[in-house]
């Protein structure tokens, strides 16, 4: 599902004209954003969990040429997913 999907399938189950829900989405990404970078843990139920994790600097190898490199420290978001969540998905996976 792209963007513009989400906003048709948003628009329709909520009644509300599309402009209407692409200012409410962008307004819950931005403030989604800003408790990531602030180090906020975000929990949504029904979802899942949020979480930046640190990702510490390492060694590691080009496979054709065998030169090793460093690469950087960095943060990347993590998702944890509740298990409801994980057994709807497991189920429907099941039943293809």
């Amino acid at each position: 599902m792209n963007h513009s999907e989400l906003l048709r399938t948003l628009s329709k189950r909520l009644n509300l004209h599309s402009d209407d829900v692409s200012n409410k989405l962008s307004a819950t990404v931005n403030i989604l954003s800003m408790q990531l970078i602030k180090g906020n843990v975000l929990t949504i139920p029904q979802l899942g969990t949020f979480e930046v994790k640190k990702r510490n600097e390492r060694i590691s190898v080009h496979p054709a040429t065998g030169k090793r490199f460093l690469v950087p420290p960095k943060s990347v978001v993590g998702f944890k997913p509740v298990s409801s969540l994980k057994d709807k998905i497991q189920e429907d996976s099941a039943d293809e």
